[in-house]
């Protein structure tokens, strides 16, 4: 007798399995959750596209206020698309770099290649591989880090030479390389605004 009541009980728990599982499976579509998602603020402020408005970053009210002595601590993003490894590199005066830090940052620059033209130069990386290095124009934006706000914009022709190396997926040898502005070039311009 006591076989068969628990004979019962696993057929019964097998069926109201099998029909909870038709019933999911009949589902037309899956069911939102009615808990919102938190909306993540961006790694930093720049638009992905120069006429775009800034993002909220982990800056927005978290970052040092643009006052006070300077220099002012900036840090420099790319927004090209390009690797991080294959972004310009600068090594700007001593102080004017933000760390890691999100507080002590004042500035964001938003560095934007903005156009391309003719052939300068061929660049020689190992293997006897040759990328072309091409005119290029690049366009600033600079944001309080702090607020968003557009503190300046200006343009820059790049005038540097060949990029050290070069890093891209196996088979996807880039087909050109746009000038970069000179680390000299960029100080001076950004110098009324980080250190004046």
């Amino acid at each position: 007798m006591l076989r068969g009541i628990w004979a019962f009980v696993a057929v019964m728990v097998a069926f109201l399995a099998t029909l909870a599982i038709l019933d999911l499976s009949n589902d037309p579509e899956p069911r939102a959750s009615s808990v919102p998602l938190p909306d993540r603020p961006a790694e930093n402020p720049c638009p992905s596209e120069l006429g775009d408005k800034p993002r909220r970053s982990t800056f927005t009210d978290q970052a040092a206020p643009y006052e006070g002595p300077a220099p002012h601590p900036v840090k420099v993003v790319n927004e090209t698309g390009f690797s991080e490894a294959n972004a310009p590199h600068r090594a700007l005066p001593d102080g004017w770099e933000a760390t890691y830090n999100t507080l002590e940052t004042q500035l964001v620059v938003c560095e934007y290649l903005v156009s391309t033209g003719e052939v300068v130069d061929s660049c020689e990386y190992i293997g006897n591989k040759f990328v072309p290095l091409v005119s290029a124009t690049w366009t600033y934006r600079v944001l309080a880090a702090r607020t968003a706000k557009q503190v300046t914009q200006f343009t820059l022709k790049g005038t540097d030479t060949c990029p050290f190396d070069i890093e891209y997926p196996e088979g996807d040898y880039p087909t050109q390389t746009p000038q970069s502005v000179r680390t000299e070039d960029l100080v001076n311009a950004l110098q009324p605004y980080v250190a004046p």
